[in-house]
């Protein structure tokens, strides 16, 4: 009977394998989706095998849509650095493809050659027209996250812990309501990120301060710890608000490592922004520059706004209080001749909360500092039509010039969907930061290993980890190298890197 029955359900997933366009129109929308993103000149679709097509459920009301899945060989026509920072590269190519960081292979760390081959299982969508079928935007990659306290339902250890600490509270039985599980929750989340880090230096690791859960910060500080693993160095990725707290973590000696950004880190070591109150941070190191992480701005494809300064009167999310990404969304917000007050509503929520919330419009517009493309911004923009604004030309040279850590950098056109054109945007250096007092040994064979040309970030679920050279490993430090990281790149750029 089971046996039948699964027979029966292959037969009908078979069965849509004929469902929308056929192989030869797949494979010339997929040439044009990478001519869009690379130009003319950069790949070719060499192979191209239809796996099948499965309804879409995210669909819009009224339409039919099928997301009909594919193997490709992909011919390099010329040489193509896909860890560049300053064109397109494997981020967009993962967006173009539709595919997940697991479902490419054949990029090469420090560039690819004319005639190398590229294979990818992807993905794209489309919906059903009068004439047939007209494509709609690539499935894309969308990691999932992972529930925060309170999430897991009753029986789940979340839900144990707080049911117990509101008894060892004296909480009236069943009396913790949203507003005291909220607090409690809130409260957890910080001891078991401080739990973490004690527990993570008793068993001699390197506690490191990522990101929220499913963020780029999070998932490449799990992608760091398993190729680390596998080379005998123990990382152990702590879940957190975002580059502030992370550097405060850092400082308090509750992580020996941390991610954030090159403006937010200069702040810290200066004793300026968000670190006033603790005054200057002059043992802040620089490990490495990572990858860099533009502003995006992003409204409905069908709203008025048509410039930044046009969100006077907007409902705005800026991100999470504790994040760096906020301190720099009021930041541009204040080039631009605005302050939280002149907007409508300044939301805090996280982004996959905000991308939500324009969804159901109950926000207009939303800023986020990520590395581009940004997976839940291009899967949001399968249902939602997004658009994204562009700085003002005069708001970003004086950002640069009067916030250290940032630069100029266009979004390629193709980087999301329905985006012809490039849009002139602020960017800032994801940084790997640590103490002075880290030890010279220890910071000269992590950078080692960080940029070993064996690494397999997209395996290990980080995109934006392909974008990871010694080239741009020194660009946009706002804070001084540590010297074990300085011997490291110094031995990369004489050839003599990539040990082990």
């Amino acid at each position: 009977m089971l046996r039948a029955l699964v027979f029966g359900v292959l037969a009908l997933l078979l069965g849509a394998c004929s469902r929308g366009p056929d192989q030869a129109t797949l494979q010339a929308d997929l040439q044009q989706r990478l001519d869009q993103t690379f130009g003319s000149q950069v790949l070719h679709v060499a192979a191209l095998q239809r796996r099948g097509s499965a309804s879409d459920a995210k669909a819009p009301a009224g339409e039919k849509r099928v997301v009909v899945y594919f193997d490709s060989e992909l011919e390099m026509l010329r040489d193509q650095d896909f860890g560049a920072w300053d064109s397109p590269g494997v981020a967009s190519l993962v967006s173009a493809l539709g595919a997940g960081p697991r479902g490419l292979s054949g990029v090469q760390n420090g560039g690819n050659r004319q005639g190398d081959r590229l294979e990818a299982h992807g993905s794209l969508i489309y919906r059903q027209v009068a004439d047939g079928w007209q494509a709609v935007v690539p499935q894309g990659f969308s990691a999932p996250r992972a529930p925060k306290p309170g999430e897991g339902g009753a029986g789940s250890p979340d839900e144990i812990l707080i049911a117990a600490v509101g008894t060892a509270l004296k909480l009236t039985p069943g009396g913790t309501g949203e507003p005291e599980r909220a607090i409690i929750s809130d409260e957890l989340q910080r001891s078991l990120v401080n739990i973490q880090g004690r527990l993570g230096r008793l068993h001699q690791g390197y506690p490191l301060a990522g990101g929220a859960a499913g963020g780029q910060y999070a998932r490449f500080a799990v992608a760091l710890a398993s190729l680390l693993k596998d080379k005998g160095i123990q990382l152990l990725p702590l879940t957190t608000a975002g580059g502030v707290v992370n550097l405060q973590m850092l400082r308090r000696g509750d992580a020996v490592l941390a991610l954030s950004q090159s403006d937010a880190a200069y702040l810290a070591s200066t004793g300026g922004g968000p670190f006033a109150a603790q005054g200057p941070y002059p043992q802040l190191r620089a490990l490495a520059s990572l990858y860099p992480e533009p502003v995006h701005v992003l409204v409905r494809g069908a709203a008025p706004i048509r410039a930044v300064a046009d969100l006077r009167g907007q409902r705005v999310n800026l991100g999470q209080p504790g994040s760096a990404s906020r301190d720099t969304a009021l930041a541009v917000l204040a080039a631009h001749g605005l302050q939280p007050a002149d907007l409508g509503e300044a939301a805090s929520l996280d982004l996959a909360q905000a991308l939500a919330a324009m969804r159901d419009g109950r926000l207009d517009a939303l800023m986020q500092v990520i590395g581009a493309p940004a997976d839940q911004i291009r899967a949001a923009s399968e249902t939602l039509d997004l658009r994204l604004l562009p700085l003002d030309e005069q708001a970003v040279r004086q950002l640069v010039a009067s916030r250290p850590g940032t630069f100029a950098m266009p979004l390629a056109a193709g980087s999301y969907p329905r985006q012809e054109a490039a849009v002139a945007t602020l960017a800032v250096s994801s940084l790997l930061l640590c103490e002075q007092q880290f030890s010279a040994a220890e910071a000269e064979q992590l950078v080692q290993r960080l940029f070993a040309p064996g690494n397999r970030w997209l395996e290990a679920g980080s995109i934006q980890g392909e974008q990871l050279s010694p080239a741009n490993a020194r660009r946009g430090l706002t804070v001084p190298l540590h010297e074990g990281a300085l011997r490291a790149l110094d031995a990369a750029a004489n050839g003599e890197g990539g040990k082990g």
